[in-house]
């Protein structure tokens, strides 16, 4: 934290982005600084003259160029800190300015030469200075604001010898605070997070809104792909070390935040847009103020916070793909608002319809007349339409600004995104079955042509009031919603050439809400105890109203008939959850050993419905079966050869509810420097109720699922600093992972793309795991770093998904006896001006991660193919790639990125049946920003640049298959 006079603003706004203090909102990072000394001095180093502590003779809290004391006589970049260690050879005076008492470094301490010559240096980010001098005898004076200054006697600097000085500084506690300035790091910025990260607890990686804004990811699950180990399926899930759902929780600002999904545990990432976000934080090693859901890790999401002064930044983006843009897409008739991502009431089940019981005759006193009479209400709305899709479009904006009054402040932010999107997707399906000795033959081949229209609303509102240094209050609501329209044509023919067709209209919307209020206190007891508090409320909704499909066969004539077997259906499926709760810490800075304890408390409340009907032909009226589908089922017909029935399942729907209660203690502790412990220990108990059954289905015998934990979650992590750039990690925790409302509802959920449903297991346990990790990481610079990883897991008891329908291949979900993962993790990241400073614009980058994997089956999925396989997802490879140019003086950045992901299991086969990968998809993009103006940036950008396909593979075919296109995208920002 700093306490800065009005004439020294100036030079502390400087260091703001670089320090790791207290944000407003929140306690300060924990952690205390690494090892002061270097391993090995370069030089023979001379005992330093006594020192001689005084006060000040000009202003008790000096600036950094204090009045009186004479301009400086060396050169700008004799002003700036140099690395800690100096070369072989060095002539002159090095060491690090910390606190007295809490061993802090102080970041742009002065050491200044006040006798034997005039010469200055300011301290780096991590408080050391190097001061080169001339042979000879010097008298030194050190300050910052608002400690007392020291001044050192009778210095001796010898030639080609290097004088070691470590300097502490006690604090004035007769300063005068005329101005309080209380900041972090601003972790938007890349620098910042690798500070953050040299000092935490866990193994971390990251990536900032400043990386983000380098790339052409337009939101969280394009950004996060980008970071070590993590890979996305789906566009928007994201793995990490190749687990998902269930084994990785995603927090936002510190509160869990659950999935709108019905059949995914994992948060949709495309919801969020990169504009709203600060940086993503991915935790790898575990500790104990964490949820105890761990294997992957623990994807961090934190959003931005309000500016430290005005700004207003509108923004509009447009955007196109080589496989859409200008291309004929299929659509349908689903209402004035798709523009919007909203239905306007076009979908919603007709009135009539009762919502007491099904539609079927002799229920709620309804005859055959009456159920006919409902059935012709339904939109009677089948053909696909075509329409040309446009070019995709951006619009933003953001305003801010932190008010001050006396000595408080009032800080606002502001944002709000809209994004339209028009897309068509041809997809090549193959279905198999298992041929004799082995490998597959192809039962039928067809053409998925899907066309999509979407819209995205997301916006912040972000406020903060601070009335004191010690105490902060800020208030946080988040809303973001997604809008998806589809409309599917599906041709192809069996293996004995029979031809069939379908198609099928859908819109998905999904919105989330989240809001919370924080606080931050600091009390003048037990050492300046701190402590933070946080109560949310989130609610996630998932819309799918009207989703039909229509099948089709065709006669040995060719002609085009109803295929009354499944039959035309449309179903309507509405989920919402409720999630409410709160935690507190307390942080007590002992001596050597920094404690923090606190508790949490999250209860979740879902509940799914889902309604299906059905129209049959019964017979009589023959003809109509070869008329197009508005003819098939106009209103005369309903009731004369075609009639409407609900075929709703009894486990269509389901209520669940998860309380989850855990209390924490750590100790940081750092007596024995250079060496940390930070060891703690959690109590989680969770409370798991589901019960399955539907009104409108045909059995009211409902299924229960209850489930109570109650777990002790021990961790271990050691940081070793060998020097302040330099520390070696290793960690050791025990978690677990819950199966969840998905996995354990029994409820059908049809995939369109596969022709085939997924159902839960009532009787799944929860799985534990042991979690290894250890890291060397190596931060030569501000934004540099070198590090390698190793991590083993053991699972006991992982769920799996399975296929348990070998005609189907429908899937569901089993516990196996265990599994293991182990791999290796490498990252670097550096500037190329440490070769030579014309290449000083160029930076590079590399993460590479190996991973194997193998799971236990046991006996419980005897129908599967490969008894010993990788855990399903898990890579075997994943790459990173990117170079930057960055020219401040013209304002240009480039960056060329590529990323590839090696292949993964993405079904289980059975019977015989291999198992379906996952194919490496090689990725390349490139980003070209140009600031046109000191309010005017200019943003280019391409994708998959090397137009690779999407492909899915079994054995020796290909299941699944299309091509995304490359895609061009233009954003213009101002910033008023």
């Amino acid at each position: 934290m700093l306490s800065l006079r009005l004439d020294s603003i100036r030079a502390a706004l400087a260091a703001l982005a670089l320090l790791a203090a207290p944000v407003m909102a929140q306690a300060p990072v924990e952690g205390t600084s690494p090892a002061t000394a270097p391993t090995e001095p370069a030089a023979p180093v001379e005992a330093p003259a006594p020192v001689e502590a005084t006060a000040p003779t000009e202003d008790p809290h000096p600036s950094p160029l204090p009045e009186g004391e004479g301009a400086d006589t060396g050169s700008e970049d004799e002003m700036m800190a140099e690395s800690a260690t100096p070369p072989p050879g060095f002539t002159g005076v090095y060491g690090q300015v910390t606190d007295a008492q809490t061993k802090e470094t102080l970041i742009e301490a002065t050491v200044k030469v006040v006798a034997g010559a005039q010469k200055s240096v300011l301290t780096d980010v991590d408080g050391n200075y190097r001061l080169a001098l001339p042979p000879g005898k010097y008298d030194l004076r050190v300050f910052y604001d608002v400690y007392e200054g020291r001044r050192i006697t009778g210095v001796v600097v010898e030639e080609g010898k290097a004088t070691r000085l470590d300097v502490q500084l006690s604090a004035d506690a007769g300063a005068v605070q005329e101005v309080v300035v209380e900041a972090r790091a601003d972790r938007r910025a890349e620098g910042a997070l690798l500070q953050e990260r040299k000092k935490a607890a866990a193994v971390s990686d990251a990536i900032s809104s400043q990386e983000m804004s380098r790339t052409p990811d337009s939101s969280a699950s394009d950004a996060v792909k980008r970071v070590v180990s993590a890979t996305v399926v789906g566009g928007r899930y994201v793995l990490l070390r190749g687990l998902g759902g269930r084994y990785s929780t995603t927090l936002l600002n510190g509160a869990i935040l659950p999935s709108p999904e019905p059949d995914e545990q994992a948060v949709p990432l495309d919801i969020f847009p990169t504009s709203l976000l600060a940086n993503l934080n991915i935790l790898k090693s575990y500790t104990a103020d964490l949820p105890g859901t761990f294997a992957g890790g623990v994807l961090l999401i934190e959003t931005n916070n309000y500016p430290s002064q005005f700004e207003f930044k509108p923004r509009i983006s447009f955007s196109g793909d080589t496989a859409s843009t200008f291309r004929d897409r299929f659509t349908y008739n689903g209402g004035g608002l798709n523009w919007l991502g909203f239905d306007d009431g076009t979908r919603k089940l007709p009135d009539s319809v009762p919502r007491t019981g099904p539609l079927l005759p002799g229920q709620n006193g309804m005859t055959v007349d009456d159920v006919n009479r409902v059935g012709r209400d339904f939109p009677n709305i089948w053909t696909l339409e075509t329409a040309r899709a446009l070019p995709n479009l951006g619009i933003g904006a953001s305003i801010g600004d932190t008010l001050r009054f006396d000595n408080k402040r009032l800080g606002y932010l502001a944002m709000v995104n809209y994004g339209h999107k028009e897309s068509v997707q041809l997809t090549d399906v193959t279905g198999t079955q298992a041929a004799q000795g082995g490998g597959v033959t192809i039962e039928d081949t067809s053409r998925n042509v899907l066309g999509t229209e979407s819209a995205s609303l997301s916006g912040l509102v972000s406020a903060g009031f601070q009335p004191s240094r010690d105490f902060e209050l800020s208030l946080f609501s988040l809303f973001t919603r997604t809008g998806e329209s589809r409309a599917r044509s599906i041709a192809g023919a069996d293996a004995q050439g029979q031809q069939f067709s379908k198609t099928a209209s859908e819109f998905t919307s999904r919105a989330l809400t989240f809001n919370q209020l924080r606080g931050f206190h600091r009390l003048n007891v037990l050492g300046d105890m701190e402590v933070d508090w946080q109560a949310n409320y989130s609610y996630v909704d998932r819309s799918e109203p009207d989703t039909r499909s229509l099948p089709y066969g065709y006669t040995e004539s060719g002609t085009r008939r109803y295929n009354n077997d499944p039959g035309a259906e449309r179903w309507y499926s509405e989920l919402g959850e409720s999630s409410f709760g709160g935690s507190a810490n307390a942080t007590l800075p002992l001596s050597g050993v920094r404690l923090r304890v606190g508790g949490m408390a999250q209860g979740s409340m879902r509940a799914l419905d889902m309604r299906r009907f059905r129209y049959q032909y019964v017979g009589g009226n023959l003809p109509v079966l070869n008329q197009g589908p508005e003819d098939i089922f106009a209103s005369d017909n309903i009731g004369n050869g075609i009639r409407v029935m609900e075929n709703t399942l009894s486990d269509d729907a389901y209520e669940a509810t998860l309380g989850l209660f855990a209390g924490y203690a750590t100790a940081d502790v750092s007596l024995w420097e250079p060496l940390r412990l930070v060891a703690g220990l959690r109590y989680e108990a969770s409370i798991q109720r589901l019960t399955s059954g539907s009104d409108f289905g045909g059995r009211a015998d409902p299924k229960e699922a209850n489930q109570d934990y109650r777990d002790f979650l021990p961790t271990l992590n050691v940081i070793y600093a060998l020097n302040p750039q330099l520390n070696l990690r290793a960690g050791y925790s025990y978690t677990l992972a819950r199966p969840t409302f998905r996995e354990l509802a029994p409820v059908l959920y049809y995939d369109f793309v596969r022709n085939r449903s997924v159902s839960g297991d009532p009787t799944l346990v929860q799985t534990r795991i042991h979690n290894v990790d250890a890291r060397a990481e190596w931060f030569p610079g501000e934004n540099d770093v070198l590090a390698a990883s190793v991590f083993y897991k053991r699972f006991q008891q992982p769920i799996e998904r399975i296929i348990v329908s070998s005609f189907q291949q429908d899937v569901s979900f089993d516990n196996a006896p265990g599994a293991t993962s182990y791999g290796v993790e490498l990252e670097a990241r550096t500037s190329l001006g440490r070769l030579t400073p014309t290449l000083a614009p160029l930076r590079v980058g590399a993460n590479l991660t190996l991973t194997r994997s193998e799971i236990d089956l046991g006996d419980s999925a005897p129908l599967q193919t490969n008894q010993q396989r990788p855990l399903q997802g898990q890579s075997p490879y994943v790459v990173n790639l990117n170079l930057g140019y960055a020219r401040t003086e013209s304002g240009t950045e480039i960056s060329l990125l590529y990323n590839v992901v090696g292949a993964r299991i993405s079904e289980v086969g059975i019977e015989g049946l291999p198992d379906v990968y996952e194919q490496p998809f090689h990725r390349v993009d490139l980003t070209v920003g140009q600031k046109l103006s000191d309010s005017l940036q200019l943003k280019l950008a391409a994708t998959n640049i090397l137009n690779q396909p999407v492909v899915f593979r079994q054995g020796d075919v290909d299941v699944l298959k299309y091509r995304p296109g490359v895609a061009f995208s233009a954003s213009l920002g101002w910033s008023l």
